[in-house]
């Protein structure tokens, strides 16, 4: 049947059921608390940004991919693709005099245009993470060693960090002698992993065979041999700075206890064109996309005029969610609380001190019967359904047990199960 359109949401979104956003919400928090536990404090941006933001921070080709609208002022705006930017732009302005490094923490929801019909979330949360103020490999290892451990509190089960780096792409493409817009070709072809089409290109340019047979084996350097083989085909002082960066950062990733769970790989790509040191991607065999990805991004903040380095890492959340089983929605009031005419005051006050000790309680507030309300109660799996009735409480247990206390009693927490 054809939905009218009040009855959709727009291509790429979706709503969240209560406990597919409980599921959400409890993502978040574990990630939060775990990088809270790091010293990373959490700040928020706005949705919105102006749209000099974005292109200051990405680059123009970003403008392809934004949410974009005017405002009555005729400001351009756009939605923010990704966290990254708008952190960055809070750091060169509100938090330019802050002492370094800064460790900070997000979670928010981004916007990606893409093709209606793709099939792809247009609107998706994610939470994440920057060290800005530190260039060192130690706080690599440490945003490396955070997104291993950010994975792990997601609760998605065997996961594992691929671990890359920029500069191994970039210094190969240099050695090609040609022109940005073909090296922009080859980048594009890595990213979509057509190497097919990337040798046809690199052959049609006349690329020097053996730094063609080093692009195309760049996507084979992962694994155990990955190093080996890197420095096999570095022919140049700045791709043996960047093996000898990968080996220093290896060890300490091994002094940090994760190195189980990183695997080096020079094929990885990403999305952004700020990356300027390592980058990663969190798997799962699960799910065919990445759980979360990141970098160093040197150069990000000297466009907002505060040269600062910077490393950070962002989970896709939804896809974390897609990777695992969805439990059954198993939510249920810990209590359900009734009363009779003229204890509505005493029954208001009972429920009131039950939240107040932790606990979940919803009010009858159809005016049904007290056996309406308790079968209703035992159906949704409340642990027991009470009627206030003067200064007598009558409680029905799950189960169908009933029994009558003193009001004074239950709000003295003497109701057994209804403890704290």
């Amino acid at each position: 049947m054809q939905l009218e359109r009040w009855q959709q949401v727009p291509a790429g979104t979706r709503d969240l059921l209560p406990h597919e956003a409980a599921r959400v919400r409890a993502v978040i928090d574990r990630v939060l608390d775990r990088m809270r536990r790091w010293g990373y404090r959490e700040v928020t941006t706005p949705t919105l940004e102006y749209l000099d933001v974005l292109v200051r921070g990405e680059g123009a080709a970003v403008g392809g991919r934004l949410f974009k609208l005017v405002d009555r002022d005729g400001e351009l705006l756009a939605l923010r693709p990704e966290m990254t930017t708008p952190v960055a732009r809070l750091v060169a302005t509100r938090l330019r005099a802050a002492p370094l490094p800064l460790r900070l923490a997000y979670a928010g929801p981004v916007f990606r245009w893409r093709e209606a019909g793709s099939g792809r979330l247009r609107e998706f949360p994610q939470v994440g993470g920057e060290l800005v103020g530190a260039g060192t490999l130690e706080a690599d290892a440490e945003i490396v060693t955070l997104a291993v451990e950010a994975l792990r509190a997601t609760g998605v089960g065997q996961s594992s960090v691929s671990l890359g780096h920029v500069g191994f792409l970039r210094g190969l493409l240099a050695g090609l002698g040609l022109a940005e817009p073909a090296l922009d070709g080859i980048r594009t072809l890595l990213y979509q992993k057509d190497f097919v089409g990337l040798r046809r290109l690199l052959e049609a340019h006349g690329a020097p065979p053996p730094r063609v047979r080093a692009v195309l084996a760049l996507p084979t350097l992962q694994g155990p041999r990955a190093l080996e083989e890197a420095r096999r085909l570095a022919d140049t002082p700045e791709l043996l700075a960047v093996v000898e960066d990968l080996a220093a950062l290896e060890r300490m990733l091994r002094a940090y206890g994760v190195w189980d769970t990183v695997t080096l790989d020079l094929g990885i790509i990403r999305d952004f064109d700020y990356y300027t040191g390592i980058v990663f991607e969190g798997h799962t065999t699960a799910l065919g996309v990445p759980l979360l990805g990141g970098g160093r991004y040197d150069r990000l903040l000297e466009r907002f005029g505060v040269p600062l380095p910077a490393t950070g890492f962002a989970v896709r959340v939804e896809r974390v969610l897609s990777a695992g089983e969805e439990p059954a929605d198993a939510w249920a009031p810990d209590a359900v609380v009734a009363f009779d005419n003229g204890s509505r005051e005493a029954a208001l006050a009972c429920a009131k001190q039950l939240r107040e000790r932790g606990l979940v309680v919803a009010v009858e507030v159809q005016g049904r019967s007290w056996d309406e309300v308790a079968r209703d109660a035992e159906a949704r799996g409340a642990e027991r359904a009470l009627l206030v009735r003067g200064e007598a409480v009558l409680v029905r247990e799950r189960g169908g047990r009933q029994r009558v206390m003193p009001l004074a009693a239950l709000r003295d927490g003497e109701a057994g199960g209804c403890r704290e």
